[in-house]
Order: C-alpha cells, then sequence, then structure tokens
C-alpha cells in the first residue's frame, strides 16, 4: 500500500511537470516609452566668433534626435546643427549685440520635448558690419558703391582659433598714436611708447590734423567686444607709438627723423625692443637712383635676425602710392596723365612709381606690402614691383568706393572725420550715430593701410606659434597667401610703330616659379588670408635651417651697349656655386643711360624664372631737371643701384643667372614737375650695361637621403 502511495506521488509530479495545469503563465508587462526631457538654455557669443555648444536632453531609453521648430525664425545669425545625434552646433553673428531664440524639439521617435535655446550677443563692436577689410559682405562702408563678397583676409577662422596677438607687441612708427583714444587705451602698452620730441612717454602728434598713426593703430589692434567703434586684425595684441613723421611746432627740434630716433624707434633701443613687430606705413618717392642707408640698414639686419633669442622681428613696410603719380617735394607726374582715357591709359598703363625705386624698399628685411581694394583688385594708387612680399587691404577713397574704417583722431576738430567734411562723407562731421564724437574714419587708405592690416596679421599668426622665428612667418604668408585677380592679363608696351612692331610684356600674368610659388609683381604671393596662415602657424614643422647671407658676387666691369628700342636688349649672365635654398635675391646695377625710363631690368634664374625687376615708363626722370654743370647733381644712370626680387622663392641659387636690360623707346619722352610744367628728356645715344652684383638670402639645401 506504500509503494503504490509513492508511485502515485511521483506520478504526480511529473504530470504537472508536463504542463498539464489548466492554469495559464502570466502575460509579459509591456514597456512603456517615457517621453524625452529638455529645458531651456541661455549662452552667450561673442559677435563674429563661432560658438560651438550642445543641446541638453535626455531620455531613458536613448536615441534622441534634434532638430530646430522654425529655422526661418533666425534672424542675428547662423545655427548650424552639427550633429542632429548628440545635439552638438555652431552659432555665428555679427550682429554687435541682440537676442536670438531658437526653439529646437528632440525626439526619440514616438514621443518628443522642445525648449529654448536663448543666444545673448553682447559687447560687439558697432562698427565691425563696416570693415570689410576683416570680412567683406559687399558693404559700402559708406561709399557710393559696394565691395565684392569674401575679398577680404579671411580672419574669422582665426578669431575663433583664439589667435588675437595676444602677447605681441607691435610698435607704431608714425606721425604718433593718440593713446587716449577710448578704442585704443586698452591695447597700449602702458608707458611703453615714447614721445621723439619732448621725451616723454605719450605719442600723441601735436597737430590735431595728424591723425595718420591713430588710424594705423586702430587698423592693427583696435580692442575687440567693448561695445565701440570697430576691431583691430589683431584685437589682443599691444600696441607702442612712437612720432617719428611729427614735427615740433616750436621749431626746436628742426629734424625729428635722425638716425638716433630711427634707432629708438625701430628696435635699437630700450624704447622699443620689446616689439616684435614694427610698422613702417610711411616712405619716400624719390626721381633719381639711389643706394642703401647703411646705418640704417645695419639696424633692420640685427633686430630682424638676432631680436628675441634669435626668433627675430619683422618690419612690414609699405609699398607706396605712386602707381599714377608721386610726390617729392612737388608732384611729379607721367607726361600723358591730363590726357588719358580708360582706352588709352596714362604712362601705358604701368606704374610710375615702381617700389624697387625706393631703395628702403629693396632692404629683404623689409616685407613690402601693396594694397588692394574691396573689389579684390589692386588699389588704384599702389606702388607695386618684384619686391612687393603679399598684399592686404587699402581700399580705395572711401567717396566711390569702400576705404578702411578705422580709429581717428578724438573729437569732430582733430583728425580727418572733421566736421568740414560732412558734405562729402556723411560718417564725418558728427551726424552719423555710429560716429557721434567723430572718434572714427570711414577714409583711411593707402599702402598706409595694407601694411598695418599685415602688421596685424603677422603678430595674429605670431601669438598662434610664439616659437615662430621671423623667416617661419614670411614661410607662412607666403605658402597660405590667396591668388588673386588670377586672371589678370599681362601689361604690355609696343617698341616702335606699325604693325609688326614688337611688344614687350612689362607686367608679366601670374607666374609659378620652380618651387611651386606663384607670384604676381602687384601682389606679391597674394593677398593674406589670416585663417590659413593660422592653421599652417599651429601644425608648423617646417625647418628652414640657419639663415644665410652670401656675399655680393660681381661681374666683372662690363662695356655692353644697349640697343635702343629694341625687345632683344642686352644680357649678361653669372655662374653661381652656391646651393642655396631661396628667401629672397638682391642685385646691384651699373648702367650708363641717359633716359631712365626707357629702361626695363630683367632677372632670370637658373630655373627660367623671370623676374621684372624695374618695369620701363618709371618715375626716374631726375635727368630731365639735373644741373648738368654741377657734377653732384648729374645723373648718368645706374650706380650700383639695389633692386629685389621675392620672385624666386624657394629655388635654388645654384646655376646660371642672367640680367637684360631692354630700351623700349627710340621716340620722344616727357613728364610733368608740377612747379615747371612738361618737361622732356632727349635719347641722344644707346645706354651700357657697365656691371651688376648678385646676393642670395636664404638656407642651405637638403642632402638627398
Amino acid at each position: 500500500m506504500r509503494m503504490s502511495i509513492v508511485a502515485l506521488s511521483i506520478t504526480a509530479a511529473l504530470l504537472a511537470g508536463c504542463g498539464s495545469d489548466d492554469k495559464k503563465a502570466p502575460a509579459p508587462v509591456p514597456k512603456v516609452n517615457t517621453a524625452p526631457t529638455t529645458a531651456d538654455m541661455t549662452v552667450d557669443v561673442s559677435q563674429s566668433i563661432l560658438f560651438t555648444g550642445k543641446l541638453e536632453a535626455s531620455d531613458a531609453e536613448g536615441g534622441l534626435t534634434y532638430s530646430l521648430v522654425d529655422p526661418a525664425d533666425l534672424k542675428l545669425g547662423t545655427f548650424t546643427l552639427v550633429n542632429k545625434n548628440t545635439g552638438e552646433f555652431t552659432y555665428a553673428s555679427d550682429a554687435s549685440e541682440g537676442t536670438e531664440v531658437v526653439r529646437f524639439k528632440v525626439s526619440d521617435g514616438q514621443l518628443q520635448a522642445e525648449a529654448n535655446l536663448t543666444i545673448n550677443i553682447k559687447h560687439g563692436d558697432p562698427l565691425f558690419t563696416y570693415q570689410w577689410h576683416l570680412k567683406n559682405t559687399g558693404q559700402n562702408a559708406f561709399a557710393a558703391h559696394r565691395g565684392v563678397a569674401g575679398e577680404d583676409m579671411n580672419v574669422s577662422g582665426a578669431m575663433s582659433a583664439q589667435a588675437m596677438g595676444q602677447g605681441i607687441t607691435v610698435a607704431v612708427v608714425d606721425d604718433g598714436l593718440e593713446i587716449a583714444h577710448p578704442d585704443l587705451m586698452n591695447n597700449t602698452v602702458n608707458g611703453g611708447s615714447y614721445n621723439l620730441i619732448t621725451g616723454t612717454v605719450d605719442p600723441t602728434p601735436f597737430s590735431g590734423e595728424s591723425g595718420h598713426g591713430t588710424a594705423v593703430g586702430g587698423i592693427i589692434a583696435a580692442e575687440g567686444w567693448n561695445g565701440i567703434g570697430g576691431r583691430g586684425v589683431a584685437p589682443k595684441a599691444k600696441l607702442i607709438g612712437f612720432n617719428f613723421l611729427d614735427q615740433d611746432p616750436t621749431g626746436k627740434v628742426e629734424n625729428v627723423q635722425t638716425f638716433e630716433n630711427f634707432a629708438k624707434s625701430h628696435g635699437a633701443s630700450a624704447y622699443s625692443d620689446s616689439a616684435r613687430v614694427f610698422n613702417q606705413s610711411y616712405g619716400y618717392s624719390v626721381p633719381f637712383p639711389h643706394g642703401f642707408d647703411e646705418d640704417e640698414t645695419e639696424v633692420y639686419q640685427d633686430i630682424a635676425t638676432q631680436s628675441f633669442d634669435g626668433k627675430g622681428s619683422i618690419f612690414v613696410k609699405s609699398a607706396g602710392n605712386g602707381y599714377n603719380y608721386y610726390r617729392y617735394r612737388t608732384f611729379w607726374l607721367p607726361g600723358d596723365y591730363f590726357t588719358a582715357t580708360a582706352e588709352n591709359p596714362a604712362n601705358h598703363g604701368l606704374p610710375f612709381h615702381n617700389s624697387n625705386m625706393s631703395s628702403d624698399n629693396a632692404n629683404v628685411y623689409n616685407l613690402v606690402v601693396s594694397a588692394i581694394n574691396a573689389k579684390g583688385e589692386l588699389s588704384s594708387y599702389s606702388s607695386v614691383g618684384s619686391n612687393i612680399f603679399v598684399t592686404a587691404p587699402g581700399g580705395e577713397y572711401g567717396d566711390d568706393d569702400p576705404a578702411i574704417v578705422t580709429t581717428d583722431r578724438m573729437g569732430c576738430e582733430n583728425g580727418s572725420a572733421i566736421a568740414e567734411d560732412r558734405p562729402s562723407t556723411p560718417f564725418h562731421g558728427g551726424l552719423n550715430p555710429l560716429n557721434p564724437n567723430c572718434d572714427y574714419t570711414s577714409t583711411m587708405n593707402g599702402t598706409s593701410s595694407a601694411a598695418p592690416n599685415t602688421s596685424g596679421a603677422v603678430a595674429v599668426i605670431m601669438s598662434a606659434n610664439p616659437d615662430l622665428s621671423w623667416r617661419d612667418v614670411r614661410y607662412i604668408l607666403a605658402k597660405t597667401a590667396t591668388k588673386v585677380d588670377a586672371d589678370i592679363a599681362p601689361k604690355t608696351v609696343t617698341i616702335g610703330e606699325g604693325e609688326a612692331a614688337p611688344v614687350y610684356t612689362a607686367i608679366p600674368g601670374w607666374l609659378q616659379n620652380a618651387a611651386g610659388f606663384s607670384f604676381h609683381n602687384l601682389y606679391g604671393f597674394g593677398r593674406v588670408d589670416l585663417t590659413e596662415a593660422v592653421k599652417l602657424a599651429k601644425s608648423y614643422a617646417e625647418d628652414l635651417g640657419d639663415y644665410v647671407v652670401t656675399e655680393w658676387q660681381a661681374s666683372p666691369e662690363l662695356t655692353k651697349a644697349i640697343p635702343d628700342a629694341d625687345v632683344n636688349g642686352v644680357t649678361d649672365t653669372q655662374v653661381v656655386a652656391d646651393d642655396l635654398v631661396i628667401e629672397a635675391v638682391q642685385i646691384e646695377l651699373t648702367a650708363d643711360h641717359l633716359r631712365l625710363p626707357d629702361l626695363a631690368v630683367e632677372l632670370i634664374s637658373p630655373s627660367g624664372t623671370k623676374s621684372v625687376l624695374m618695369t620701363p615708363y618709371n618715375g626716374l626722370v631726375y635727368q630731365g631737371v639735373m644741373d648738368k654743370n654741377n657734377p653732384e647733381d648729374l645723373v648718368t644712370g645706374y650706380d650700383a643701384t639695389p633692386m629685389l626680387s621675392n620672385a624666386f622663392y624657394g629655388e635654388s641659387s645654384k646655376g646660371e643667372w642672367t640680367i637684360k636690360l631692354i630700351d623700349v623707346n627710340s621716340g620722344s619722352y616727357r613728364f610733368v614737375k608740377y612747379d615747371q610744367g612738361y618737361i622732356s628728356i632727349p635719347n641722344e645715344a644707346d645706354g651700357k650695361l657697365e656691371g651688376w652684383s648678385i646676393r642670395f638670402h636664404g638656407h642651405a639645401a637638403k642632402s638627398a637621403s
């Protein structure tokens, strides 16, 4: 009986394990989808600086997607949802102030939530949107006509990378600097400037009309994001000022521009040795060939190459404003200046002042800058030449076409923005609400503007990588410059008359040298591109090696005739044994000629690259007014006259170099000296090439591994 009960128990257990029970298992609990959660957000952004952020939301199940409720509601800036799955976004606005509300939603595919992102723009610069040189949107900058969008120095990316000139001091060597200006005072070094007339630390010019240096200083480093005015290219750089071009109203200091004051203001003294960048928006044009000032050249070389523990400093120099005419005590102009038309431009369309005519511009330690306008073309006045390193915005005159908007002397009785200008310049005179106190100008121009734009750019590049040397900065500028006006036609002159008359190319189009660098006599390596320059500066790995300057290599004395009006010209060659990677080439030329404007001067490298060092129909016209009875006043041609070319950058110096002189005119020639009228220069005999020397700046070529 006991066995039966046990057996039945086992059977019951087995049956139960087989699921014979009538009860059903409980149904699974369905998952509940919880809605995503988010909340309103507020961020503060700076004008024209790319802001990067992240929309905040959460969801227990994950898998969110972000989107904007109504993108059309955005009015002040550009909002970009970089990643719709993470909520990462960027925002940029050129507005100086304001509030933007971005309505966004987050969804898990079934449920969603919405919130507001409030963007506050504070303390921007109200004149920034008129500063086309920083960001060209096609604005007119208070002129009658607009520029072309995009024709600027591409500054925004550099600013967003936080490279703003911090830690770099720039010397403004000019007519002075109004250090009390509200847009400059926080960026000037306290006690760092020097008045070369009074010996004080305030370099403000004596004359209220002298606002040139103050405008230059604003282009370089006007304070940014302070709620007033505009902004400098390097808005966090520091400024020191020197009134090297000023005049003593008392007459006690007869000449401020002495060598002693040059040294004080150009780095060779404790007054200025804190500067890594020297802006020289000044120069001179003379109607006769001349050589280097050896004392000044020694200062340039020493400070450029030896200061700051060998990293050196950079001297930025304006090319000149003499394309159409220039001033040397009076105005000097081409003979057809007053009869020129658009179809027949004055001076055969060639520059009357070639920048190589000024010997300080043929100095390799000066980084020479031409000017470009808001349409991306050469400014109508800018001097040009083979010595141009880069071009930068200089604009036009501010009435028909945009000039540069920058700081001016304070008050409506000082500087450029005076009340007397009200009829012609609506920004000036105190009636414009953006300039009620006349502290800013919209008519600053010239290569005097192009130079500080470049100086500011150099400060920004140095701040991106403080270990860069002066040569590294030059390399970066050359490597990253924008090839502007890419389709510009060559400028030619016809030699003689008739359909069969030969044509000489006085200014070729863009060339590409054997090292791959593009170069043009109007623009150097191109327009400064600050965003690309900063990118390269931050990742810079180029090794330029030790700086080498060769000795002058001279030809023997020559007596080679320069045939009159002959496109074939005369040539001479020198074989160079040094194998350097070229950073610059200089020549000194000696040639006898009774009418220097007839001559073009070319230099051809072993690689075949041709650089026109001196264009014909230039303004070397002193032979028309010299006193032939005074040996001290005679000009017989070129006499060891220096010229500089940057066109061979990166090429090898080794091999055969050829100089070529071409006489393009056997006819008459005249020019205008404003205080004397029309003056002719006869052409009585063929000239002679009497000798030339060449030297190279660069570094040793790396041997093949």
